[in-house]
């Protein structure tokens, strides 16, 4: 009986062990992820500032050990980020000057 308990408390350990290091590994891949669209929207000059503030966030979220704010906030900063370089490359085909500008 008793090896049945050990057992049993060792399997419920890993089982709630494993999610936590999964969510941490996502977290870290979400904010590469997150980083690596940032810079491509800023060189398409469309980088959104609210998106550097949410990569920050994120980063301070993850420091305090908060995996679960952490990866919102990552999350939502990537969907921004992806939707500044929608609009970055729209604006780039669909924008032109006003005739009045003169280069």
């Amino acid at each position: 009986m008793k090896k049945n308990i050990t057992f049993i408390t060792l399997l419920g350990v890993v089982f709630l062990y494993c999610p936590l290091t999964q969510a941490a590994e996502s977290v870290h891949d979400v904010l590469q992820e997150t980083k690596a669209l940032y810079k491509k929207a800023d060189k398409l000059q469309g980088a959104w500032v609210t998106t550097g503030k949410l990569i920050k966030k994120a980063e301070a979220a993850l420091k305090k050990d908060n995996k679960s704010k952490a990866l919102k906030l990552a999350k939502k900063a990537k969907k921004e980020a992806l939707m500044s370089i929608v609009q970055a490359e729209t604006e780039a085909t669909k924008w032109a000057e006003p005739s009045y500008i003169k280069r």
